[in-house]
């Protein structure tokens, strides 16, 4: 298995597991999912712009405010819409995939 992004690979699996293994509302599950998300730093994406583009935009949807990201992504997906809840996990989806589809491995 390649080993470039498995970080980041781990982290947005961990997401994608507590996006889809719950039966709490999305904005819940969003809440749930950015702690595993915000462990990634966005530095992992240095010499690949597509991917350091794609995390920013995922970045930008969960926490507009650069003051406190963990707090501000809360509130944010707090108050997101189902569309909207909806369309930031279908990022942080598609995201994964982009990573590589290979599940990590414990």
């Amino acid at each position: 298995m390649d080993d470039h992004h498995s970080d980041a690979r781990e982290c947005f699996f961990s997401a994608i597991r507590i996006l889809a293994c719950s039966a709490d509302s999305i904005q819940s599950r969003l809440i749930a999912a950015n702690e595993s998300i915000l462990r990634v730093a966005i530095d992992e994406f240095d010499g690949d712009a597509e991917m350091k583009i794609k995390f920013a935009r995922i970045l930008d949807l969960l926490a507009v405010d650069q003051d406190d990201i963990e707090i501000v992504a809360h509130e944010t997906a707090a108050h997101m819409t189902d569309l909207q809840a909806s369309a930031a996990a279908h990022l942080i989806c598609d995201f994964y995939f982009d990573l590589g589809d290979e599940m990590p491995r414990p």
